[in-house]
């Protein structure tokens, strides 16, 4: 009896290491420090404890990283076929302390949309998780997995504020933000709808910009 107890614990210990501590992932990529230091080789970021490894090649001392350390880091990811680009932000949430952390950059220009993995696992971006019987009711993994934000004028707002705070903004730079949602039937409140709000408003600010005579009411 003492001796299947023994092996009972045995097994039970090496079934859970296999669980909490999987294989590490690594990607070919490029670290920026704080220092415009550039570090090229392998990167494997840890969204649970938010830290980025690296190492020159598979033989070498892996360097472990915080947000303090780094200015941004981009890394290759083979099984999704795109570049992943992160850069580090404060962020600040009601009463809670400023924090920095890697946001990923889902659009860049005048006006940013991040994204941020949560707590939860993981899953491929062609995946869908199956808790709902309809298929066209199923979860996709970029809307469970991850949180999203909007960097407008250096604040960090999160996507649920998208109507109150970012839209307000945009409707008072003159680029006719209310005709392309209407002819585009866009809504404020959806994550993919956000995002073309955005790339939308980055190319009439783009064009302003290079024009000053520029008004988006009279363009085509």
């Amino acid at each position: 009896m003492k001796t299947f107890f023994c092996i009972f614990l045995m097994l039970l210990s090496i079934y859970g290491s296999a669980f909490s501590s999987p294989q590490t992932s690594w990607s070919t990529g490029v670290i920026t420090t704080n220092d415009n230091s550039l570090l090229q080789g392998e990167v494997s970021y840890n969204y649970a404890h938010d830290i980025v490894m690296f190492r020159k090649s598979a033989e070498a001392t892996v360097k472990t990283f915080s947000a303090r350390d780094i200015a941004s880091f981009r890394y290759y990811d083979e099984q999704q076929k795109v570049v992943h680009y992160y850069k580090t932000f404060t962020s600040q949430y009601g009463e809670f302390a400023p924090r920095l952390g890697f946001f990923e950059i889902v659009v860049s220009g005048d006006v940013s949309y991040l994204r941020k993995h949560n707590r939860m696992a993981y899953y491929d971006g062609t995946d869908e998780r199956h808790f709902a019987v309809k298929k066209s009711a199923r979860i996709s993994p970029h809307l469970l997995c991850y949180d999203y934000y909007v960097l407008l004028e250096d604040e960090i707002i999160r996507a649920k504020r998208f109507k109150k705070e970012v839209l307000p903004w945009l409707m008072e730079q003159n680029i006719a933000i209310s005709d392309h949602m209407k002819e585009n039937r866009l809504s404020p409140s959806f994550i993919d709808h956000q995002i073309q709000l955005v790339q939308y408003a980055n190319k009439q600010l783009t064009l302003r910009t290079s024009n000053p005579q520029f008004s988006a009411s009279i363009q085509p």
